[in-house]
């Protein structure tokens, strides 16, 4: 079935400048906000500007090791599911061929009866009476009739007998395909659960020095004051090609010519229409949702929230293959059992339980964003009302996960379809 076709939605209204303050002192909260829940502020004396920056430097390589680890783990992980499914359905294939082959066996062992009984019907038609020259055509006709089902029969036989043994043979080999990648699975997760542990050592170590914490925050609102310009720059160009296509496109053609760090029309234009694995943002009606301290860059929606859970490892999956023909529509992030899980933005939290999740949480932010937590290993508390950075429950393997502590995380603005949160774990500092 073809893919709806895209609806462009106006262009986002460039925002404020008492917007974009609001937005930098957000930024700068998110990450004293997550820093705070570590360690207290006042832990130790303040080290000078180079030696902090130095720390921060070494925060930020262990935290791209433990990522790219983390990556490289979910990626196989995908890869597992996959080859599971395809030996899955494999082996549903052999059970149908087998029960055709069985079938088809006892047509034939019919027909070679059935030949068996007309072959000695022949007579010598000077040694019987003269009803027995009948009999015998009668005979012949009735031999000559099971022979050409029969070959039909043998030859269907013959053919399933091929495809079963083709099939016994790709399952084989599937299910040793299995293994290695399991193997290759245990090998990465014991290397990526390695670097996270050496991330939250070195974390625990270096932000207990306060300068540490404000260098740190410092780098967080920079970034993220880099990305609200672009966002500025975005808007403002997508206003100029509504109002003026041709000058706006040609305005961007120059640019490129002189090298300058522009957008072309399709960037500045978002498309929001749904397609698998894309990063772009989606609700309900087929829009890119939105919600206060949110924006829109290059990378995708970006929504102002502190992480969900601290000192974790994660890579992008979106859209990534899962079993049963799903898409993956979080970010999931790896860290030992029983790590706190927290609110990332003020709002109500629900606590449930599915198949799938486990000990999920879906909670209703007051921004009007959806955000949904799974595979908890216990809950904090009970639904009910909490604040940004508010502790709801540890993380676990329940649900899909078993033996992989992990939670995954979710982000639907508007209460809308999901869209890509991995920029937004990497905005709030995670």
């Amino acid at each position: 079935m073809p893919l709806p076709k895209a609806v462009t939605p106006p262009p986002p209204k460039a925002p404020s400048r008492a917007y974009c303050s609001m937005l930098r002192l957000a930024a700068v909260g998110v990450v004293l906000l997550l820093i705070g829940s570590i360690v207290p502020v006042s832990a130790s004396a303040e080290t000078t500007d180079e030696a902090a920056q130095q720390a921060v430097r070494e925060i930020q390589d262990a935290r791209e090791r433990a990522n790219a680890a983390a990556r490289d783990f979910f990626q196989a992980q995908s890869d597992l599911e996959l080859l599971e499914d395809d030996a899955r359905q494999l082996s549903l294939d052999a059970a149908l061929l087998q029960q055709k082959v069985d079938r088809l066996r006892r047509n034939v062992e019919a027909v070679a009866v059935a030949r068996f009984v007309t072959s000695g019907s022949n007579g010598i038609p000077l040694l019987t009476d003269l009803q027995a020259p009948k009999d015998q055509v009668q005979a012949q006709v009735l031999a000559g009739l099971a022979t050409n089902t029969g070959k039909g029969s043998l030859d269907e036989f013959d053919s399933a007998q091929k495809e079963l043994v083709r099939n016994r043979a790709e399952l084989t080999q599937r299910r040793a395909e299995v293994e290695e990648q399991k193997a290759l699975f245990e090998k990465l997760q014991e290397a990526a659960e390695e670097e996270v542990l050496r991330l939250r050592e070195i974390e625990e170590q270096r932000l207990t020095d306060v300068a540490v914490q404000r260098a740190l925050a410092a780098q967080q609102a920079a970034a993220f004051s880099k990305l609200e310009e672009e966002a500025i720059r975005n808007a403002e160009f997508a206003r100029r090609v509504q109002l003026n296509p041709g000058v706006a496109a040609a305005e961007a053609a120059a640019a490129v010519g002189d090298g300058d760090d522009a957008v072309s029309v399709d960037q500045a234009v978002p498309n929001s229409g749904a397609s698998g694995g894309s990063s772009g943002g989606r609700t309900g009606t087929g829009g890119i949702g939105s919600s206060p301290g949110a924006i829109l860059t290059e990378s995708g929606y970006l929504d102002s929230i502190v992480c969900p859970m601290a000192g974790s490892a994660y890579g992008d999956s979106w859209g990534a293959p899962r079993s049963g023909g799903r898409r993956h529509e979080g970010v999931d992030m790896l860290a030992p059992m029983g790590i706190p899980v927290i609110a990332v933005v003020s709002g109500i939290v629900t606590f449930k339980q599915n198949r799938l999740g486990g000990n999920a949480v879906s909670l209703a932010g007051d921004n009007g964003n959806r955000y949904y937590y799974a595979h908890l290993n216990s809950y904090e508390g009970s639904s009910r009302r909490v604040e940004q950075g508010e502790i709801i429950g540890y993380n676990g393997d329940t649900g899909n996960a078993t033996g992989v502590p992990h939670l995954h995380f979710e982000i639907h603005p508007g209460g809308g379809l999901a869209v890509n949160p991995t920029p937004s774990v990497g905005a709030a500092g995670c």
